[in-house]
């Protein structure tokens, strides 16, 4: 069985909780959909941020250094109060160029993964993966939760909703607690939530547009 390796350059920890599986299983939907059902894809590596490097090109620089070997690697942004593709001009886009100018071991298909605002507002878009996550069965459209996952990109604070629907759900535990089960909940949504929920979401469907030019620059599919 031929696999596919991919590395990961997140913005923070919570992002690299969530993000790896939605990339592994949004990759190997891919492939399915082309027929290259014997492909494995692994979890993508993570890679850490250096505590000596600051600038984000050359941080992506050096991410790109570290896998070196790997089919392709994913940089993340959240978009936050720009748009998508002002985000991938200012921060992907430095970074990319540096690498392609790169003459040493470096992987060089890098793919944007850019949830517009945050990665939560993709966390969103799934309601009945937020209630089997969370193990609830509680309404979600009276804490803001869009009843259509297109709409999360609208939202100004996804974050705020997501500490809502927690609120909601367990408005019994302390908030110890339920920082506990927030920080849990990244992980344990991520196999869950309907990959053709997240298509609806324009900055998801454009990270899957994205990710299938890769995989044909790299002869994965045709």
């Amino acid at each position: 069985m031929n696999v596919l390796t991919l590395g990961l350059y997140a913005e923070g920890r919570t992002d690299e909780r969530f993000l790896p599986i939605i990339i592994q299983r949004t990759t190997q939907d891919i492939l399915i959909a082309h027929d290259r059902m014997s492909i494995e894809v692994n979890e993508p590596f993570i890679i850490k941020k250096p505590s000596d490097i600051s600038p984000l090109d050359e941080c992506i620089l050096h991410a790109a250094q570290e896998v070196y070997d790997y089919h392709a690697l994913i940089i993340h942004s959240d978009a936050d109060n720009r748009t998508h593709q002002e985000t991938l001009v200012k921060r992907f886009h430095p970074g990319y160029t540096l690498v392609q100018q790169e003459n040493g071991r470096v992987c060089k298909t890098l793919i944007p993964i850019i949830p517009v605002r945050m990665v939560e507002a993709w966390m969103i878009a799934d309601p009945d993966a937020l209630r089997t996550a969370l193990k609830v069965t509680v309404s979600l459209s009276n804490v803001g939760v869009p009843n259509k996952a297109k709409l999360v990109e609208s939202e100004r604070e996804p974050k705020k909703i997501l500490d809502q629907v927690i609120q909601l759900a367990y408005a019994r535990k302390p908030q110890s607690a339920r920082s506990e089960i927030k920080g849990k909940l990244y992980e344990r949504l991520a196999p869950l939530i309907s990959l053709d929920r997240l298509k609806q979401v324009p900055s998801y469907h454009q990270f899957v547009v994205d990710m299938t030019t890769a995989l044909k620059s790299i002869n994965f599919i045709s």
